[in-house]
């Protein structure tokens, strides 16, 4: 399922925002189509010493990719819409759902996320990059079974 919608959303009134949107938006679908288009599209989505806040734990970007990592390997993680995106000058807050199969027990959950991301704005081919996020949601996961 592609992500194409939101359903609450601030006005789009810079560049930089209607590119944030953009990245936002592509790299929810890369996500979809499992850990290694997420992974190939890590190198694109963020700075190489960006930082992931996940749970109050300060990630380097190869920590983050780790953790996710080993995440899939017992999870399908499916991002639905977007609730709700505020994005202004390089900063954003998103709200989004989240399907996700515990592929070892078959148990399905919607979890609830909430991401506050600061971005920074490259020349193209390059465009907009995650600097540092930090995210929590209401069903955290863990890898240990």
């Amino acid at each position: 399922m592609a992500v194409t919608e939101i359903k609450n959303q601030t006005p789009i009134e810079k560049d930089i925002e209607r590119h944030i949107q953009e990245r936002l938006f592509n790299g929810f679908n890369n996500w979809n189509g499992g850990y290694d288009g997420w992974l190939e599209w890590c190198n694109t989505l963020y700075e190489p010493d960006a930082h992931y806040n996940v749970y109050g734990k300060r990630l380097t970007l190869q920590q983050y990719k780790d953790m996710m990592g080993q995440l899939f390997k017992h999870y399908t993680m499916e991002l639905g819409q977007f609730d709700n995106m505020i994005i202004r000058d390089n900063w954003c807050a998103i709200r989004y759902t989240v399907k996700i199969r515990n592929l070892d027990t078959g148990e399905e959950v919607l979890q609830n996320t909430m991401e506050f991301v600061k971005f920074k704005e490259n020349p193209e081919p390059i465009g907009v990059r995650v600097v540092e996020g930090w995210a929590l949601s209401d069903t955290p996961l863990s890898a240990k079974q």
